[in-house]
């Protein structure tokens, strides 16, 4: 597992030059340079455009709907393992939303694109697509709330920060549904509190980890982020 790109003290001695900053914020400034470049590759400036190749639109729409089942695993976990009822509750609502609208938008899109189920079955994975689905078992087999937090915090924040972003600086948004759709499941106040939840679960979880707990859980935090833009690198490439 990648360490943090960016060297900044351990959280201790971080939250004593940042007493108003939290776990979540610990994390992010130690992978403050890879996080910009996610929410800022131009992958996304491309899908903020609606100008993707087609090749490279329905690629990444393969394989970025192959997390789907990975990551309802991952966040179900969470979910059993959060400290009460009141802190599930959001979780089983952002299930309903991944498994429901979200999985719907794929198959719809699939279907106006014409993506033939061979392509979906038999496309081979991308390395970072891969590499992802390995990670986010290997957080969920961990057992560890905070290790599951960190990887879902990563997945939903960096797609919060380039499809706000994108949908303020776009002059026309995109007339095809593929396109607009995608960036309105991860904008708007509904998501903003998703993200805000799972902030919020590693806030509080965060600083009662030992110190070897509290680095797993950056490293799990630096190497989704890593995955992320190597996701978007493979997504802007050349394709076939």
């Amino acid at each position: 597992m990648s360490e943090p790109s960016t060297a900044i003290p351990d959280f201790p001695s971080w939250r004593q030059s940042n007493p108003n900053g939290a776990f979540s914020d610990w994390l992010k400034a130690s992978c403050a340079d890879q996080w910009h470049a996610v929410i800022h590759h131009p992958f996304t400036d491309a899908w903020g455009n609606g100008a993707l190749p087609k090749a490279n639109l329905e690629n990444y729409l393969i394989q970025d709907h192959r997390f789907i089942d990975r990551f309802v695993a991952l966040l179900a976990a969470a979910v059993s393992r959060a400290p009460n009822l009141k802190d599930r509750i959001p979780g089983c609502q952002f299930l309903a939303l991944v498994t429901g609208e979200e999985n719907t938008y794929f198959e719809r899109s699939f279907a106006a694109l014409g993506v033939s189920d061979d392509a979906r079955e038999n496309t081979p994975d991308w390395p970072a697509t891969a590499s992802f689905k390995q990670l986010m078992k290997d957080a969920t087999d961990s057992n560890r709330y905070a290790n599951m937090l960190a990887v879902l915090a990563v997945a939903e924040g960096t797609y919060l920060g380039w499809a706000d972003r994108v949908n303020k600086a776009i002059a026309k948004r995109p007339d095809d549904f593929w396109y607009a759709e995608w960036i309105d499941l991860h904008i708007g106040d509904y998501f903003e509190s998703v993200v805000a939840y799972l902030n919020t679960q590693l806030d509080k979880a965060g600083p009662a980890l030992s110190e070897q707990e509290r680095s797993e859980c950056l490293s799990y935090f630096a190497r989704a982020t890593d995955l992320e833009y190597q996701f978007f690198d493979t997504a802007w490439g050349a394709q076939k």
